[in-house]
């Protein structure tokens, strides 16, 4: 098994320093970071991972709040925990733990926090850096509440049972994290077993409503600062065909459920409405720039400015500039050199037309982007198998210069069996002219999701009909925060 000890911190604990003598456990979809004050002397340990006392109830709270068993981990004849079950539990709910204290000095020989002086305080910042999906960070003692609370700055002291906003501190999703103070689940904290198993289990419950209200969002590696994401049809209001998530305006929604869904994605991100920006595309080929005279627009003349248009650039930091699809491919683009970004919306027409190509043109233009220096992501979009089209396509394709051999199948028709239709490559095209722009193949991801196929995920206007929801595809430049001054 994974070996959990941290051996260079172990071999450097002496003249009465202990630094840590574990590797912090990081998921990487946790929601919940567990943060005591640090470990008990090892002479005491009974597994060498996190709550290894095996008089700490730690996993026995766990294991009632999942399982209905407080034993459900507890390997009773050997005195231990069932390190291999904890370990693939915490790894599929979500569940990363460390301490508060990176090193500390015993006062005396005994596990009380009482009598242990913090000789160096972890950098929880750099912790949550390494979340991105982070809820809620946990403490369950006072040592360790008031040890985060003063590195983090956090000016009120939580009681047992509630939580606060850790100031400047937000996943990638835009959330704000949290500290959540637990009842010690240590027996020397005076509380019943049960009552300490409810207070755990409201935590999760908490913590799975956050997720539950959200939209569900799929997120792209896109480099530091920049949170990039698809929607998908989960975590909204609307309903039927739109359901649930939907922020379109044009495609037949309900008003108030596309205001409602957009409020909860902004809540998300951390921003305001005003500074989500989306156009009304049409197919065609323009690329508007996102600057601080459009930004400054009434909503109207914001609207009008943004008629027509299926590309979005921007190099505003707090800006979150998206296109609407929903079998056409999105494609984002980011320029980590020059701190500016770019969606585009590219339907078959716009792929013919290039659009992704004069993207990265107009990128260079207005920002000097170097096309080398650009990452790329496509978005889910239709597939080559499902993606059947009339001679007519195929010939504007092949009139527009494309390599018919390379982006293009016969398959038989989906409607006679006899006949033969061809079928494009919309993710390869763009692809394609993104490579001929100047881009490098490494700086270019594709989702590989198709749309038709996976309709229960995201919407396809050729599975659902064009009266449903759009898929929307964003990028946005965070702004910097204290936490990554700190960092």
């Amino acid at each position: 098994m994974e070996s959990y000890l941290n051996h260079e911190h172990i071999a450097r604990s002496r003249d009465g320093v202990e630094y840590h003598p574990l590797l912090p456990f990081l998921p990487p979809n946790a929601r919940v970071l567990f943060l005591g004050s640090f470990p008990p002397q090892r002479k005491r340990w009974c597994m060498d991972f996190y709550y290894p006392n095996f008089i700490n109830d730690h996993w026995r709270i766990e294991g009632a709040v999942f399982y209905g068993d407080r034993n459900h981990f507890v390997d009773e004849a050997a005195k231990t925990f069932r390190l291999a079950d904890i370990v693939a539990f915490c790894r599929e709910q979500g569940i990363a733990f460390f301490d508060t204290s990176t090193a500390i000095r015993r006062l005396q020989d005994n596990a009380s926090d009482k009598f242990l002086e913090v000789v160096e305080p972890t950098d929880v910042g750099a912790l949550i850096a390494r979340l991105p999906r982070l809820l809620a960070v946990v403490t369950t003692g006072e040592k360790a509440t008031a040890t985060l609370c003063s590195s983090m700055h956090i000016a009120t002291v939580p009681k047992v049972n509630s939580y606060v906003p850790i100031p400047d501190t937000f996943n990638e999703q835009g959330r704000q994290v949290v500290l959540y103070r637990l009842p010690s689940s240590s027996r020397a904290y005076p509380l019943a077993f049960d009552k300490k198993v409810e207070a755990y289990r409201r935590l999760f419950a908490f913590t799975r409503q956050a997720d539950d209200d959200a939209p569900r969002l799929t997120h792209y590696d896109m480099g530091s600062g920049i949170t990039a994401f698809s929607t998908t049809r989960h975590g909204g209001c609307s309903v039927g065909s739109y359901a649930a998530f939907n922020i379109n305006g044009y495609c037949g929604d309900d008003e108030a459920h596309i205001r409602s869904n957009k409020e909860s994605l902004c809540r998300l991100l951390g921003i305001s409405s005003r500074q989500l920006v989306m156009p009304h595309q049409t197919h065609d080929t323009r690329v508007a720039c996102i600057d601080k005279r459009l930004m400054a627009m009434t909503d109207g003349q914001r609207r009008k400015a943004l008629e027509g248009i299926d590309a979005l650039m921007t190099n505003l930091p707090g800006v979150c500039i998206g296109v609407s699809t929903a079998d056409c491919i999105p494609i984002l683009l980011h320029d980590p050199r020059q701190h500016a970004v770019c969606a585009i919306h590219a339907g078959w027409r716009g792929t013919v037309g290039r659009i992704a190509e004069k993207a990265v043109a107009a990128m260079t233009s207005t920002y000097g982007t170097q096309p080398a220096d650009i990452v790329a992501q496509i978005g889910p979009g239709i597939s080559l198998d499902s993606f059947e089209v009339g001679q007519e396509v195929y010939d504007a394709f092949a009139e527009a210069g494309f390599d018919m051999a390379a982006i293009s199948r016969q398959y038989p028709s989906s409607t006679d069996a006899t006949a033969r239709k061809w079928h494009i490559d919309l993710p390869a095209c763009n692809r394609l002219q993104l490579l001929r722009a100047g881009l490098t193949p490494p700086h270019v991801a594709d989702s590989q999701t198709c749309t038709y196929l996976h309709c229960d995920q995201y919407f396809s206007a050729r599975r659902l009909g064009i009266r449903s929801g759009r898929i929307f595809t964003a990028i946005l430049i965070r702004p910097a925060t204290r936490l990554t001054e700190r960092g």
